[in-house]
């Protein structure tokens, strides 16, 4: 990891942060110091979104605007100081397993800069990385783990993909064809990447995701809204069974906008604060 940048911005206490990854390309966040007895927080967006994503954003602001610590990494995705969301139609190279070494990374990072444990949230897809970091990470410094909206791969709700696709991304490896091909997957109808890189995320379905939540090894909070229509509500309240804490908002939807980004905020400081008194 090499620290290439960190810049004060406009906005009052927040500043960029520029890290090389291990593939050579160059990964931006934002970083509000908070209080040294403020947990430090980091916030990972959703599938093929940036830090700017609103729910993202607006969380991130509202939680250093109350003293803590916070951090919202960009995934670089294959691009160098990546700054946009990236569309359906791109060339998709990146896989599930980048992805985990970059917040490897992040994480690393502020639990050097803060010298405390942090507690990492992620909002839909951005949950599934944080979970694969974290049973791929056993001796991780992460204190708590709070998942907004956990959606999964592998035909979940309100996705394309299918598992004709995955037969498919299978049958090209077995033939040793790993270029480029169509798929589908998540909200993207058409998604170019290779059949390695597909199955990466594909292969995150209910059922993986439900083993990680198992041997993740970290105590976790799941918050959902009562309205969300783009995910699997009776399996996310299922998960209690694991261990996991889960908080249901009533009549918020997947991206908690409007006044019940209130309602969000209110419950992750909750958790924030219980995390804080221990």
């Amino acid at each position: 990891m090499i620290l290439l940048s960190l810049n004060t911005v406009a906005t009052a206490k927040e500043t960029s942060v520029i890290l090389e990854m291990t593939s050579g390309d160059s990964a931006e966040a934002a970083y509000w110091a908070g209080e040294p007895d403020m947990p430090a927080v980091l916030i990972q967006h959703g599938f093929l979104q940036t830090r700017h994503f609103p729910t993202v954003r607006r969380l991130a602001l509202a939680l250093a605007d109350s003293g803590f610590t916070v951090l919202t990494p960009t995934l670089t995705l294959g691009i160098d100081r990546r700054t946009a969301s990236l569309p359906c139609e791109a060339v998709h190279t990146h896989t599930m397993e980048h992805t985990q070494e970059e917040i490897a990374i992040w994480v690393d990072w502020l639990h050097a800069k803060t010298g405390q444990e942090p507690v990492v949230i992620g909002h839909s897809a951005g949950s599934i990385n944080l979970l694969d970091y974290l049973t791929h990470s056993p001796g991780s410094p992460v204190a708590h783990a709070i998942f907004i909206s956990v959606t999964y791969f592998g035909h979940g709700e309100a996705a394309f993909e299918s598992p004709e696709h995955a037969a498919r991304a299978r049958a090209a490896l077995a033939r040793g064809k790993a270029g480029l091909a169509e798929y589908a997957l998540g909200f993207c109808r058409q998604y170019v990447t290779t059949p390695a890189a597909y199955l990466s995320y594909y292969d995150w379905d209910k059922q993986r995701t439900n083993r990680a939540f198992q041997s993740c090894g970290v105590s976790s909070t799941l918050i959902a809204g009562s309205a969300d229509d783009r995910i699997d509500l009776e399996w996310i309240e299922t998960l209690q069974r694991h261990g996991a804490e889960v908080r249901i908002v009533e009549g918020a939807n997947h991206f908690f906008d409007q006044f019940h980004e209130f309602d969000l905020l209110d419950e992750i400081e909750h958790v924030l604060q219980g995390y804080r008194a221990q």
